[in-house]
């Protein structure tokens, strides 16, 4: 059975592939080149049913949205209709139909080569010690398994700055990570005053003096936050400045990892709230 890579999960526009579906497709496709004349035509069939549906899905079904190639993936199937069109026929393959089937192939594969060349189909290499399927599709799993029960409006931005390190983008990682951090310091501010009247400005800066002028929260916390926002955040927000590499984004990464995990711990489940204060009236 031939599996075909309407993609493994989704990223946006990036869709994983099944590395494997390519050899496996080409294995059904490429024999029908070595049908030659006098080939009994049982054998034959066999061969061309299994080439013809591997086409067929190649070209229809799959990911790969064939272009170039499609018009001689159209004839190669032309051929292979009507040469199994009669499952009743008994006489071998003739020379002129083995020199179709030989012809078709060889127009197909040489299009599908030079189409393939100038494909844009990339390896997304390993970075560091994360895997790669995590850092493309599901970042937050890096973080504390209660960040989305507890602050779920920021695992988008945590899922897309960690896309950004699978892709090589470091800048675009630093500024989702930040937004993500901040997401988690307004519930973080929420919880530990208890709901006070959040700053009227709500940048992070406010944030983090009004955090030190209140002493909520605890002390590494707060330098954790003010660190990160004089060392790292306040700097990457104008024009001139950026991640240099995907390093400085991981380093980044576990910088808001070590202040975020103190900043979930006091942040109340919600689930454990409602079970605190019972369901609402009706």
């Amino acid at each position: 059975m031939i599996e075909v890579p309407l993609g493994l999960g989704s990223a946006g526009h990036v869709q994983r592939i099944h590395g494997f579906y390519l050899y496996t497709t080409g294995h059904e496709i490429h024999p029908v080149g070595s049908i030659g004349e006098g080939t009994p035509y049982a054998d034959a069939l066999r061969t061309m049913f299994f080439a013809q549906a591997a086409l067929n899905a190649f070209i229809d079904q799959s990911i790969f949205r064939l272009q170039t190639s499609r018009e001689a993936a159209g004839s190669l199937l032309v051929i292979l209709d009507r040469l199994t069109s009669n499952f009743q026929r008994e006489e071998p393959i003739t020379v002129y139909e083995a020199y179709e089937l030989s012809e078709g192939l060889k127009a197909f594969e040489t299009i599908l080569n030079a189409e393939f060349a100038m494909m844009n189909v990339y390896l997304v290499l390993k970075k560091r010690g994360y895997d790669t399927t995590d850092l493309v599709h599901n970042g937050y799993v890096l973080f504390p398994p209660d960040l989305p029960l507890k602050v779920p409006d920021a695992v988008s931005d945590i899922n897309a700055g960690t896309k950004c390190i699978a892709f090589e983008l470091p800048t675009a990682a630093g500024f989702h990570l930040h937004r993500a951090n901040e997401t988690v310091l307004r519930a973080y501010f929420d919880a530990v005053s208890r709901g006070a009247l959040a700053p009227a400005v709500p940048t992070m800066g406010a944030y983090i003096k009004e955090l030190e002028r209140l002493k909520l929260g605890t002390p590494t916390v707060r330098s954790a936050l003010k660190d990160l926002k004089d060392l790292h955040r306040n700097p990457l927000i104008h024009p001139d400045q950026s991640l240099d590499s995907v390093d400085d984004a991981i380093a980044l990464l576990g910088s808001i990892h070590a202040v975020v995990v103190p900043m979930l711990k006091a942040i109340p489940d919600p689930s454990a709230v409602v079970a605190a204060i019972g369901p609402p009236t009706p």
